[in-house]
This record gives structure tokens, sequence and C-alpha cells, in this order.
């Protein structure tokens, strides 16, 4: 069945793209290392069933920070979104298969990742500001992606 032989070594990329952005670079540079970050990926489609050669997945990444309000201790604040960038990812397969079967490979969330870095860090630049995601973060966050820390 084809459905269920991993294909993703001979899927090829033809295509990648900005799929949305939400930034605050005053405040991401403000807040420094008192963020967490949230990276989920994951493939998009909306018939479960459907049997494509073109797939598409989305990876997110999101930079938060807590917050207190006034007269409320900290573990009653609230949590400040400073980040939120996602960059879609089209694969071609040779033959026809169902929609989110394709297996992750090595090269994907390190490829979007410095995508969405790529992104985040020229409009810091543009903002007059240091760009927050370096390549030894960029490192770090793929390597805490792989063994599955949701938040990191």
């Amino acid at each position: 069945m084809p459905d269920q032989i991993p294909i993703a070594a001979r899927a090829t990329v033809c295509g990648d793209r900005l799929y949305g952005i939400s930034m605050r670079p005053q405040e991401l540079s403000l807040y420094g290392e008192k963020v967490q970050f949230s990276l989920r990926y994951s493939p998009i489609f909306d018939d479960e069933h459907e049997q494509t050669d073109r797939h598409f997945k989305l990876l997110v990444l999101e930079i938060e920070v807590a917050t207190a309000q006034e007269g409320v201790s900290k573990m009653g604040g609230r949590r400040l979104q400073l980040l939120k960038c996602g960059w879609e990812l089209e694969l071609a397969t040779p033959a026809l298969c169902r929609v989110g079967s394709l297996a992750e490979s090595d090269e994907e969330v390190p490829f979007l990742l410095g995508r969405i870095a790529d992104t985040v860090n020229e409009l810091a630049r543009r903002a007059g500001l240091e760009a927050p995601l370096g390549p030894e973060l960029v490192a770090d966050l793929v390597s805490r992606y792989r063994t599955g820390e949701a938040a990191i």
C-alpha cells in the first residue's frame, strides 16, 4: 500500500513560503532571555482521505513571555505573545499517496526554522534591533524539538 510506505526520501521540495507572521520586535528585544519558545510542525490538509502528489507541512514558532499584571502575583500574570511565525513546505511525490502520510525528513525542520530565522532577523534589522534568532539558538531549538520538548 503506497500510503503506508515512508516516502519522504522520494518526496522533493517544490516550494516553501511564509504562511503568516505576527511580531513585536521591540518587546522581543526588551524581554531577551525571559522568553519561552514553542515549536510545532505538522502536515496541513482538509480531507484526511485525500490522495495527492502535493503535500503541505507547516512549522510554527511562537515566542511568549510571562508578564505580571499590576497587583497580581507573578503566578497570576498573563502571557504576551512576542512572535508567531509559520513557514509552509510544499512537497511533491512521484505517486499519489494519502495526505499526512509522509514521514518527516531530518532536513525539514532545520530548513524551515532557518527560513523563519532569516525573516525574523531581517525584520528586526529593519527596526534597528539586534537579530533575535542566531544560529546557536536555531540549532538548540531544532535539538529540543527532536527530543520532544513542546515548550522550549
